[in-house]
């Protein structure tokens, strides 16, 4: 009989499944900005990214944590899929009604008529994805992410392919609204023929969800102001092209994040559950932290180190001003990356109050500094105040984590300290090339000059990684689960071999 996998090899599994969809997903977008940068500009970006942030604000103060809620039932009921499908609808309702409204306002605020229909038509990708079937948490709940990636990048295909028609036909700033609201309406037919359900109306099972969605849409109003208050300043005090630059660094220095720490999110809330329930939570937590730090700490590294050459290559000389942005971005993004787990650990000990508290600090901080910052500084200022908000976000999520597993600072900084060293040797080998680089003029030079960066990057943080691992005796953690896994896959390679 094949021995049950752990549950830190099941999460890791999991976890594969949710990133490598995530990041094939962010791989769509970035060709579709990258092949969409080529018949728009800066100036179109803006516009979107001015409607967006509208669209941003009112998704994030609804968001209803409903198959969270769901995770933690051991048999969810017909009646409480009925329930979340009746709250999708509501909230569905309340978003057309808000930004149906905000619609006018906006356009006068920023003298840009443009912005009612835009804001009107991109209204429908937050309605579309709160409509998906509930019962896909069903295949959640036994770890099995399979469908959702498929029914992720299959909608993103489709949303790219008509954007692009759409683009070179038109060369219009409406390419980007057909790729932001043609992926959900995909994935919500697709939902439906993967787990199949019968709407039903009925609020009777509300009290499952109370707890969760009164407390995650507190934290989600702070949310929503905290990562939206800069792009509501900035249209009012620099041109259109300048915002339409910084929102596009914005967008890129989000990726990594989207790619790999959002989507991993839901299987760390099923293996918390069950930690919680085995009594290895404390361990369970501490490895995924520095899980996430080891795998994503280079990535933003090499973003902020690599901006001025990946923006040159990507974007275009058009959009170079956007690069110390990007780079300033990726910085400060490595701050709050160890405590990324706290909110699914917060979510699966039903304790989102945590969370709210978290988001009320980052609130009261970085709001007084983006206004003061952006009216005196600009850009300059929104990225100062977006640093100092960071620093706050981690001592913040360090405290929750403690009262929650009972884990000391020391204990949780004590665990970081492997994977920040590993980012000392790649990191001073790209500083040594960055200036041959850039002084390569020849596009297709600097492609293969960055290309061979980040390959020999990549190498040098793997091999380091792997001899700190050997030399401190094999630690568990993610280096462990890895070679275990990679073991797996050569073994049988080899015994074939061998039997030759």
């Amino acid at each position: 009989m094949t021995p049950e996998p752990s549950p830190s090899r099941k999460t890791l599994q999991a976890g594969l499944w949710t990133v490598g969809a995530r990041l094939g997903a962010k791989i769509i977008d970035f060709l579709a900005l990258l092949l969409l940068a080529r018949f728009l500009g800066p100036a179109d970006f803006g516009l979107v990214a001015m409607a967006m942030t509208a669209v941003f604000i009112v998704e994030a103060i609804l968001e209803l944590p409903l198959s969270a809620a769901l995770v933690r039932i051991n048999e969810p009921t017909r009646r409480m899929f009925h329930t979340a499908f009746t709250l999708g609808i509501l909230r569905g309702l309340a978003i057309a009604a808000l930004l149906g409204g905000l619609a006018v306002p906006m356009a006068h605020l920023y003298s840009e008529d443009k912005l009612i229909p835009l804001v009107c038509a991109l209204a429908f990708a937050p309605i579309l994805r709160g409509l998906f079937s509930p019962r896909m948490v069903i295949f959640a709940k036994r770890m099995d992410f399979r469908r959702e990636a498929i029914m992720e990048l299959t909608g993103k295909i489709m949303a790219l392919s008509a954007a692009i028609w759409i683009a070179v036909a038109t060369e219009s700033y409406w390419a980007i609204v057909i790729a932001t609201v043609g992926g959900p309406a995909v994935m919500l037919i697709l939902s439906y023929m993967m787990a199949p359900m019968r709407p039903g109306f009925t609020l009777k099972d509300w009290p499952v969800f109370a707890d969760m969605v009164s407390w995650n849409m507190l934290a989600q109003i702070f949310s929503a102001i905290n990562w939206q208050i800069d792009r509501i300043l900035l249209p009012r005090f620099v041109d259109i092209s300048t915002f339409g630059r910084y929102a596009t660094a914005n967008d890129l220095s989000a990726l990594p994040y989207q790619a790999i720490a959002a989507p991993i999110a839901r299987p760390l809330l099923v293996a918390f559950s069950d930690a919680h329930q085995n009594g290895t939570l404390k361990e369970t937590y501490l490895k995924s932290s520095q899980a996430l730090v080891w795998i994503m700490a280079p990535v933003f590294a090499f973003m902020g180190v690599m901006a001025l050459p990946v923006i040159r290559l990507l974007l275009g000389e058009d959009w170079v001003a956007a690069a110390p942005v990007l780079s300033a971005l990726a910085w400060i993004s490595l701050i709050a990356l160890p405590v990324i787990p706290m909110a699914p650990l917060a979510m699966s000990l039903n304790r989102t109050r945590l969370v709210a508290l978290r988001t009320f600090i980052e609130f009261i901080i970085r709001f007084p500094l983006t206004i003061g910052g952006v009216m005196a500084f600009g850009i300059a200022g929104a990225l100062a105040a977006k640093a100092v908000a960071s620093i706050a976000i981690l001592f913040s999520s360090f405290s929750a984590v403690r009262l929650m597993t009972a884990l000391s600072l020391r204990v949780q900084l004590k665990t970081l300290v492997r994977p920040l060293i590993l980012l000392l040797p790649g990191t001073t080998i790209l500083y040594l090339m960055l200036p041959f680089i850039n002084s390569t003029s020849s596009i297709p030079l600097l492609g293969v000059l960055i290309f061979g960066a980040g390959i020999a990057y990549l190498c040098l943080s793997v091999l380091f990684s792997c001899l700190i691992w050997l030399v401190l005796g094999k630690p568990a953690g993610l280096e462990e689960d890895i070679m275990i896994k990679a073991l797996n896959i050569v073994k049988p390679w080899l015994s074939a071999q061998n039997r030759k």
